[in-house]
């Protein structure tokens, strides 16, 4: 049958890269191609294979999640050979993938409902496979062998200590999540005040129980607001920090919350924006938008510079922590796998299977260089005396 070679040839194609067949299918009639393969697709109904060769990553996700088809092997690596096949020349011209461009105007009531669609699931939720913190964000394992406790502490203090800031500083955290930075903010730098905003109703509730628990009622503040709606506040910030809440702003809306962050922030200020991205544009997961990030858009580091054009925004500093990433998914999907009957009984199979695909599909898209994680710090206005050169050095430039 048709489908049948057009499936071997993708399979042998996919081996090729390797210097092993990583990769078999076997069907419900029984065929099964290549004989000793590491891992195989059980595919349980024929007809997602129709559905396959228009949209593989749809299907492949879709069919996952259902239940219309099983692993038997390791699904990363299964995923991970089938990524790095896309990324190729044959991959690129698979047959009938289709390709979309995505537009996401400003619409705050929207976001503010994608937000909820996924931060909202329940803090019981992310208790269990994130870290005391509720950091849900990319840690930082240096040195490699520490656990995520202590890697996601290091993360923010890495990212703070970027800003430098001190106890003159007033601080705001856009997108803040459980509130980590923000106290982090307070206990470990002293600042003046630390003032996070949100769209999640749990994320607030959280912060705010927390400002009570902690006493920190005059130094830490929440607001439920769209980052819009910052100048409203009637606020000026010396330092601001957003970590993994741009990828849900939106490509057509990138000048827009730059443009807000310029006005609230002091002359001479820092910012440091961390974002998942790409090196170069490419079109978005339509899986991932539609069952975890709905309106999600991963930029690439053309797109946040085009975009901060004409605005006095100056670089410092641009790092990558690609691999971190691959470590943190990989250990939330332990804690999470630790935790599947509590996920079977609350939540269910399917949402099951759908996250335990979801956390192997990040952690491979980073393994494999198809996403990064940019930690871009700017000045509004140029700043001179930052201290990125030694000190004699830079005296002798001047």
């Amino acid at each position: 049958m048709l489908t049948d070679r057009v499936l071997k040839k993708v399979v042998d194609e996919i081996n090729a890269l390797h210097n092993e067949p990583v990769v078999g299918v076997e069907l419900p009639d029984g065929w099964k191609y290549p004989e000793g393969a590491k891992n195989y697709v059980i595919v349980k109904d024929k007809r997602l294979i129709k559905r396959f060769l228009k949209n593989p990553e749809m299907a492949f996700g879709e069919g996952y999640m259902n239940g219309e088809l099983e692993i038997k092997g390791d699904l990363e690596e299964v995923l991970a050979a089938g990524l790095q096949y896309l990324k190729t020349s044959q991959g690129k011209h698979f047959p009938f993938l289709k390709l979309f461009k995505v537009f996401s105007y400003l619409n705050p009531e929207q976001d503010k409902k994608n937000i909820e669609y996924h931060y909202d699931i329940g803090n019981d939720f992310y208790k269990l496979w994130l870290d005391k913190s509720l950091t849900y964000s990319c840690a930082y394992f240096c040195p490699p062998d520490i656990d995520l406790e202590e890697a996601q502490r290091r993360k923010r203090e890495v990212s703070l200590k970027k800003l430098q800031l001190n106890e003159n500083d007033t601080l705001l955290d856009i997108g803040c999540g459980w509130g980590s930075v923000l106290f982090d903010a307070v206990e470990k730098f002293n600042v003046k005040k630390a003032v996070g905003i949100t769209l999640s109703e749990n994320q607030y509730t959280h912060i705010k129980e927390e400002v009570q628990k902690r006493g920190y009622k005059d130094k830490v503040d929440v607001y439920l607001i769209h980052y819009k709606d910052l100048p409203k506040l009637g606020l000026k910030f010396t330092k601001v920090v957003s970590i993994g809440m741009f990828e849900h702003v939106g490509l057509e809306n990138y000048r827009k919350f730059f443009e807000t962050v310029y006005k609230i922030m002091e002359d001479g200020g820092l910012f440091l924006l961390h974002t998942i991205g790409k090196f170069h544009p490419e079109k978005p997961s339509e899986w991932i938008r539609k069952y975890i990030f709905p309106g999600g858009y991963l930029p690439s580091l053309e797109e946040i510079f085009k975009s901060l054009e004409g605005l006095n925004f100056y670089l410092i500093d641009i790092d990558n922590w690609r691999l971190h990433y691959y470590k943190t998914l990989k250990e939330w999907k332990r804690r999470f796998l630790e935790n599947k009957k509590w996920v079977l009984e609350n939540l269910g199979e399917r949402f099951f299977r759908m996250w335990e695909f979801y956390l192997t599909a990040a952690a491979v898209s980073f393994f494999v260089g198809s996403n990064y994680v940019f930690q871009i710090l700017l000045s509004k206005n140029v700043v001179n005396n930052y201290p990125v050169i030694e000190y004699k050095f830079h005296n002798s430039l001047l």
